[in-house]
Order: C-alpha cells, then structure tokens, then sequence
C-alpha cells in the first residue's frame, strides 16, 4: 500500500515538471514567434526602404544620364569619355541594390559621376571660352586680312596708275608740225608731178622726265584713201598690238632739250590728190599728228 503512494507521487511529480517544461516550452516558442514577427516586419519593411531608395538613387541617375546627354562638345576625347561614364550608369541602373552594401556602393558611384560630369561641365566651359576667343581671334585676322588686302589692292592700283602716268609723262612729244612739198632743188611744189620728196619738219619737246639717248622717230603719210605711203626699206612697227607700214623714219640723240628734226620721204609714184594724215611715233607711242593737201 505505502509502494503504491510511492509511484503516484512520482508520476504527479513528473507530470508537474512535463507541465513545467511545456510552460517553459510555450514561453519560449511564444517569444521567438514574437522574434520572428518583429523580424519578418522590420525585413518587409527594410525591403520597402531599400526599393524606394534604390528608386530614388535610379531617377537620380537618370537625371545624370540625361545631364551627361546635354553636354555640348566637339571634342573628341571629351565625348568618348562622357559615352563611357553613360554606359556605368546604364550598368549601375541594372544593378539589384537590395541591401545596405549595395545601396552605400550605389551612393559612392553616383556621387563620383556627379564630380566628373562637374569637371567635363567645366572643361567644356573653359574650351567654349577659348574657342570663342579663337573665332573672335579668327574674326579680326580675317579683318585685317581683308584689310591688308584692300590696302594692297589699293597699293597695285596706285603703282599701276603711277606707272601709267610715268609712261604718259616720260612719252616724247612734237609740236610746230610744218609738211613742206619739195623738187629736186629743194624747193616747195604743191603739185603732184614735181614733188620729189616731202619734207617734214618739227621739234621733239624737253622732257625731264623721258630717258635721254638714242631715239628712233618713225614717220607715217596717209593718203586720202586710208593707204599708207610705203618706204624702200618696207619698216613696219608695232602700235597697239597691230603692225603700221612706215613712210620713213630717222635716229637722233635726245638730250631732253627741245630737238629740232627733219624728216624726208622720197616720192616713189604713189602721191594722189587729196587731204593726207601724217603721224609721228617714238617708242610705241604716237607723239604727234597732222594734215596736208596736196
């Protein structure tokens, strides 16, 4: 009877400690379903953080992207640099940042893509600064250019001009023009059959500024039908680009005084009645003209 009471004790005792134990047990898988609860939430809600975040930072480098994309440059390094920097972002942007780490890393690339797109900003600035200062640099050289071109311009058409009024300066000139008729005595004849030589007389002008020496005087007699009187020696000279049969001609020595001349034609049969034209020339150049009747 006293063993039996014994082993009831025990198993009350036993089932008092399972009791116990199962308290303990619900106790302790109560808290660490509070644990897991509060753990879950904070997970879901870090979830939330790091997408919003990750969103936030994705506008962010959109908005770069497009910063990067309004960089205006011709130059080539600058542009093959900006090109690079854009495909890190696109990089960047497929990146599942889902945690701390990748959101701290996220941050640090994004702000060193705000401090380079800040040097290109400037160094395009600086290059816009001097190539405006080259355009306008380039302006005034074209200026001048211009200038100095309008001023040699000017320079060729006053030495053209000088040269011009050298030349008209410098050609010999005749004046007191006398066509005396002569015979074989020397004596004046104005009719045809006894004219044997036309005598032509006039003075060569001083002349500062003519070149003195030796001068070739060429004389031309015109007849009334526009045929020039021919001499022996057939002379021909050139004025104005055509070639001008001459009557006669005579050498003297110009000293740049006034130079009394004579010239003679011999009459070869060619004389008609009628208004002739004499012209003198010297160096291509007409000094001087007349007319007579015969």
């Amino acid at each position: 009877m006293g063993e039996k009471k014994t082993n009831t004790g025990v198993l009350y005792g036993i089932i008092g400690l399972l009791a116990v134990v199962l308290v303990v047990a619900g106790y302790f898988l109560y808290d660490l379903k509070q644990n897991f609860d509060t753990a879950s939430r904070e997970l879901e809600q870090n979830k939330i953080f790091f997408a919003m975040e990750k969103d936030s930072l994705e506008n962010e480098l959109h908005n770069i992207y497009l910063s990067y994309d309004s960089l205006e440059t011709d130059n080539k390094r600058i542009q093959d640099e900006v090109a690079l920097q854009q495909q890190k972002i696109n990089k960047l942007i497929a990146i599942q940042a889902d945690d701390a780490y990748k959101i701290k890393m996220y941050k640090r690339e994004m702000e060193t893509l705000r401090s380079v797109l800040r040097s290109y900003i400037v160094q395009i600035d600086s290059l816009n600064s001097k190539n405006q200062e080259l355009m306008a640099e380039n302006v005034q050289l074209k200026q001048s250019e211009h200038r100095l071109k309008s001023e040699k311009e000017k320079l060729e058409t006053d030495k053209a001009q000088l040269e011009q009024i050298k030349t008209v300066a410098s050609a010999l000139q005749a004046s007191d023009i006398v066509v005396e008729p002569i015979n074989d005595k020397n004596r004046p004849r104005k009719r045809i059959n006894y004219i044997a030589k036309i005598r032509t007389d006039f003075v060569v002008r001083a002349n500062s500024v003519a070149s003195a020496g030796e001068k070739t005087i060429y004389l031309r007699l015109i007849r009334p039908d526009s045929v020039a009187l021919g001499s022996a020696e057939m002379l021909v000279i050139e004025y104005n680009g055509r070639d001008l049969p001459v009557s006669a001609s005579r050498t003297v020595t110009y000293e740049n005084q006034d130079l009394p001349v004579s010239i003679f034609w011999d009459n070869n049969g060619e004389l008609v009645p009628g208004e002739y034209t004499l012209e003198l020339y010297c160096e291509e150049n007409i000094i001087g003209k007349s007319v007579f009747v015969l």
